[in-house]
């Protein structure tokens, strides 16, 4: 009786050491998170510092130290925390979660994969893992895309007028862009039947070829001879983007097109917002304003929507009510348009797109387009 009695009695004691000491520790980590959040990392990491020998080398300290490591751009540091851990912890979901996000910080996207991969294995419905994946698959698209120096870009419109006495339009299309780095050169040509008359518009530009972040491009060309298309243009875009943190992406964007006729010059803004959703839904919308020289400012505004129908098929359609400049004056165009892209190959891309114009007080036009992309 009195040799449990004692036994009970120092259980208690410790126990009564154990909690408190615990508790602190809870705080201190919950004080060291917060820090790391405001990105704080060297306050946060002085402070798990500051606690004692015995938690230092428990799971949840080093776990902390690890993530707030790898967030603060030490990566050796973090590294060599976590493999202590998997080695002390080998299959951990959270450990090799962590080591997943650490390779994925670096770029190296085989090792994160083999991570998250690994974790989903035993686990199906970790969603931190489902979205590191996820991540991955973006960015060796992404890479797969930079890894293309050369895109060609082709097309062939017609165009059917309501009045009689016009005739139809046409126009053949054909781009080449460039990316040995991370600038883009391009270069196009584009020819256009309208009116009974021929105009040649050639165009040169430079571009971010990085597409993240901050991302913009400038463009000018000229028309020799021109009779209906500008004698010279010049524009630029400039847009940032920005990722929530349930993976959707918005870009904020503006365009700015100056185009010189010979019945004076037409400035076009485009402010625009395109939000990138799950399951490869994307959303646009715009407002277009023109300024020209003599006639009334005009605005106007498009919304278009792209998504995927089945496998290697994507459609889009949308709508614009906007000024529209042929031969030198913006006139208010209604306009509905659609169409497909179909991924004939990795490196080939095959579009087909309709569209049906309301020219206000004038005609109306329906027209077709088929093109391609070709990346190499």
């Amino acid at each position: 009786m009195s040799h449990l009695f004692f036994r009970q009695a120092a259980l208690a004691a410790v126990l009564t050491l154990m909690l408190p000491s615990q508790a602190w520790a809870n705080a201190i980590n919950t004080q060291a998170l917060e820090l790391a959040g405001q990105k704080n990392y060297t306050e946060a990491l002085k402070l798990l510092e500051g606690q004692s020998p015995a938690l230092q080398a428990g799971y949840e300290h080093r776990f902390l130290k690890a993530r707030i490591l790898s967030w603060a751009g030490d990566y050796d540091a973090a590294q060599a925390e976590l493999d202590a851990l998997i080695a002390r912890h080998p299959g951990n979901p959270d450990v090799q979660l962590a080591l997943g996000n650490l390779a994925f910080y670096q770029s190296e996207l085989t090792n994160a994969e083999r991570y998250y991969q690994a974790v989903l294995d035993q686990y199906p419905n970790y969603q931190d893992a489902r979205t590191g994946l996820e991540n991955v698959r973006k960015a060796q698209s992404a890479e797969t895309i930079l890894k293309k120096k050369w895109r060609i870009d082709g097309s062939f419109s017609v165009t059917d007028l309501t009045q009689d006495d016009l005739n139809n339009w046409n126009n053949q299309f054909l781009r080449a862009e460039y990316t040995p780095g991370a600038l883009a050169y391009s270069a196009s040509i584009q020819r256009y039947d309208r009116f009974g008359f021929s105009d040649i518009q050639l165009r040169a530009g430079l571009s971010d070829a990085v597409r993240g972040g901050w991302d913009w491009g400038i463009e000018g060309g000229f028309t020799p001879d021109s009779t209906f298309r500008p004698d010279f243009s010049a524009g630029g875009r400039l847009g940032h983007s920005a990722e929530l943190e349930n993976g959707i992406v918005f870009y904020p964007n503006l365009d700015y097109r100056y185009d010189d006729y010979a019945t004076g010059g037409i400035h076009t803004i485009q402010p625009g917002l395109t939000a990138y959703l799950e399951n490869g839904i994307v959303l646009t919308g715009r407002l277009i304003g023109t300024v020209q020289d003599a006639e009334e400012d005009q605005l106007g505004w498009l919304v278009q929507t792209r998504l995927p129908v089945v496998n290697k098929l994507e459609a889009n359609f949308g709508f614009a009510s906007a000024p529209e400049a042929i031969d030198g004056i913006a006139i208010s165009t209604e306009s509905y348009f659609g169409g497909l892209t179909y991924t004939a190959r990795e490196d080939l891309d095959l579009h087909v797109n309709f569209a049906h114009d309301d020219r206000s007080a004038s005609f109306s036009r329906n027209s077709i387009n088929v093109g391609f992309t070709h990346k190499r």
